[in-house]
């Protein structure tokens, strides 16, 4: 695990660089396909970053609210004091909120929307892939513990939940391996669908099986549980509904 390293006497977080990585390789990819599909690549930075930009702040907003209880949120912020309040991202509020700042995007730059999600969509889960691994050297979103099979991740130290000297399973790595065939699956499957947001529901619907079963290899505890089920789970149960009632609607108009 290696949190941070050290360039030119400054600390950055390995987690934020290899964010940063997965934006700029999907923007580079997105930006070279969108002119084939006779928009301009500027289009693709003017929503790359409404899109960042909206989902970075939905996704620390939903990680506040299933990390900590509400009274707390409301004293640091009538008190202003954020001490013992730490700031993480939860990834499906970073998507969602991502989905409404690209659509905002789009409305600025007034470009062509079907080519903005034919050319970002199917490499979302690239960049998402790249973001995992940065979760293994944060050391956050951790497998179950007590695991000692292939690939077993032991943190050296006490880092936010996880135990030292104890064997995680690498939920994380089978993540970001996932990701990379969703990726694949997506590239083709936009070259034959007809309709740009099929692109966009079939993303939404894989990764939402995917992520309700990983939810049960993960033994980190900011996941928030009601009923037993996660946080991410109820969300990938509603996006799986929704994304079943787009096609199912879809489809009946185009018989």
């Amino acid at each position: 695990m290696y949190p941070y390293i050290h360039i030119f006497g400054r600390t950055l977080g390995t987690y934020g660089i290899l964010m940063a990585v997965a934006c700029l390789l999907v923007g580079v990819i997105a930006s070279r396909r969108v002119k084939q599909r006779g928009a301009a690549a500027e289009d693709v930075v003017i929503v790359g970053a409404t899109a960042v930009g909206v989902g970075l702040l939905c996704g620390a907003i939903l990680y506040f609210l299933v990390t900590y209880p509400l009274d707390v949120l409301l004293q640091a912020i009538i008190t202003w004091n954020f001490d013992g309040i730490g700031i993480g991202i939860v990834f499906y509020g970073a998507l969602i909120g991502g989905v409404f700042g690209a659509l905002l995007g789009c409305r600025i730059a007034k470009c062509n929307t079907g080519a903005i999600i034919r050319s970002i969509v199917p490499y979302i889960p690239l960049g998402h892939g790249i973001g995992r691994i940065g979760c293994i050297l944060g050391g956050c979103c951790y497998g179950f513990a007590g695991y000692t099979g292939p690939l077993a991740i032991y943190y050296p130290h006490h880092h936010t939940g996880a135990q030292p000297g104890v064997g995680y399973f690498p939920v994380q790595l089978v993540e970001a391996f996932i990701n990379i065939f969703i990726t694949i699956f997506l590239v083709r499957f936009e070259k034959k669908c007809k309709r740009a947001w099929d692109v966009l529901f079939a993303y939404l619907a894989s990764y939402a099986v995917v992520r309700f079963c990983l939810e049960y290899l993960r033994g980190d505890a900011i996941r928030g549980l009601f009923s037993g089920v996660s946080t991410s789970q109820w969300i990938s149960i509603g996006l799986l509904a929704i994304s079943a009632g787009y096609f199912i609607i879809v489809n009946k108009k185009h018989r």
